[in-house]
């Protein structure tokens, strides 16, 4: 009896951390979402408080299509590898100086 309770725990555990485990490819993918989401946020207070234009709100607005869609792209087969997610991330870093100079510049 004991022993079948140990093993059961045991298996039990092992499927638990099996599933619970994500792959990196989706973790990138969740950091990536969530940088996003906060970048969004950020861009949405200058539009808001007047601080980024609309000429300015344009490109910004286009250039994040821009990297939503090059992420489609490469994630339609299921999986980014972490070159591309470099690059993505270079490109967001792109983005991320771009809302901060509009919110900043003082127009």
């Amino acid at each position: 009896m004991f022993k079948s309770l140990v093993t059961a725990m045991i298996i039990a555990g092992l499927a638990a951390g099996a599933a619970g485990a994500a792959t990196p490819s989706d973790r990138r993918f969740a950091a990536s979402t969530a940088r996003e989401a906060r970048q969004d946020q950020r861009f949405a207070t200058g539009i808001a408080n007047g601080s980024i234009s609309s000429r300015e709100a344009a490109r910004i607005a286009n250039q994040q299509v821009r990297i939503d869609n090059r992420q489609a792209r490469l994630a339609a087969d299921g999986r980014i590898s972490a070159r591309d997610y470099a690059r993505l991330d270079a490109r967001q870093d792109k983005a991320a100086r771009s809302i901060t100079r509009a919110r900043y510049n003082r127009h």
